[in-house]
């Protein structure tokens, strides 16, 4: 009877813990996650001029110098607008490599050996030189990091998408083709290219990309980001679906290379950008 007694009171004992503590509310229940955390970024302005450069591309690299403005409803949300200009591109080791089998002059008859010379080559690439975009920003992180235990900076987490205009300067091959328009036999040491849309022009497509944001105060914070664009374009500036004119000359049919919009192809165009942020207004609260 004893034990049935005290099992009793045990369990009733247990039932009365567990009732005390369901009525007992989390003292952390709808609390902020961090207190007393700079508000960088809500109701903010912020401008990042920055330095860009191209990787992993075919055969030019493009050297960029601009910046982004973004406004940020909240912690999360942000839309903006970036512009960039490349006054400085450089040829790629693979462009290098190319020249270097070429010929230093056009062949006599380049019927036969249609190969381009080394400046003809160079002289037919495209070079990127704007790029402008409005985009909408999504901030999921952020957080503070320490070096040595000495050093401590606040810094977030960014991820954009939007619309990339970008404009490229065609290539000029003029001085070294004959076109069928010129209506004679084709000329020797001259490329048989009809020219009808060159390589050039603005074009069109989406952009992407994220960035990290280191804070040194509440209004300046170093910047880094890797941005991808989607576009068309014709790289090289020479035809690349194999289309051909022809053109019959005192009962002779000459075929001439066709190089137009249709040879331009979507290609990936990566950036990384380095620059730094401005705030405004420079003050930026703390939490409660």
């Amino acid at each position: 009877m004893r034990r049935i007694i005290s099992f009793l009171l045990l369990i009733n004992t247990l039932a009365a813990t567990q009732a005390y503590a369901a009525d007992k509310s989390d003292p952390l229940k709808d609390e902020p996650a961090v207190r007393k955390r700079i508000l960088y970024l809500p109701k903010r302005l912020e401008v990042t001029p920055s330095l860009g450069v191209s990787f992993l591309q075919d055969y030019k690299h493009s050297f960029l110098v601009g910046a982004r403005v973004e406004y940020h409803l909240n912690d999360y949300f942000s839309f903006g607008f970036s512009a960039h200009y490349s006054p400085l591109s450089m040829n790629t080791g693979l462009t290098d490599e190319i020249m270097s089998t070429l010929p230093s002059e056009l062949e006599q008859n380049t019927y036969v050996n249609p190969t381009p010379s080394k400046s003809a080559m160079e002289d037919a690439l495209d070079t990127l030189r704007v790029v402008v975009g409005p985009h909408v920003s999504y901030t999921p992180a952020f957080g503070k990091m320490g070096l040595f235990s000495s050093l401590f900076f606040n810094f977030d987490l960014y991820f954009y998408a939007g619309v990339a205009f970008v404009q490229f300067e065609a290539g000029n091959l003029s001085k070294y083709v004959d076109t069928s328009t010129d209506s004679k036999v084709p000329q020797d040491h001259k490329l048989h290219i009809d020219i009808e849309e060159e390589n050039g022009g603005w074009q069109i497509g989406p952009q992407a990309g994220f960035g990290l944001r280191i804070y040194l105060n509440r209004w300046i914070a170093l910047n880094a980001e890797f941005r991808w664009i989607y576009v068309k374009r014709n790289q090289a500036g020479f035809d690349q679906n194999g289309d051909r004119n022809y053109e019959t000359l005192n009962d002779v049919t000459y075929e001439y290379i066709r190089v137009d919009s249709k040879d331009a192809i979507w290609e990936n165009t990566m950036f990384f950008h380095f620059g730094a942020s401005f705030f405004l207004p420079r003050y930026a609260p703390r939490s409660e």
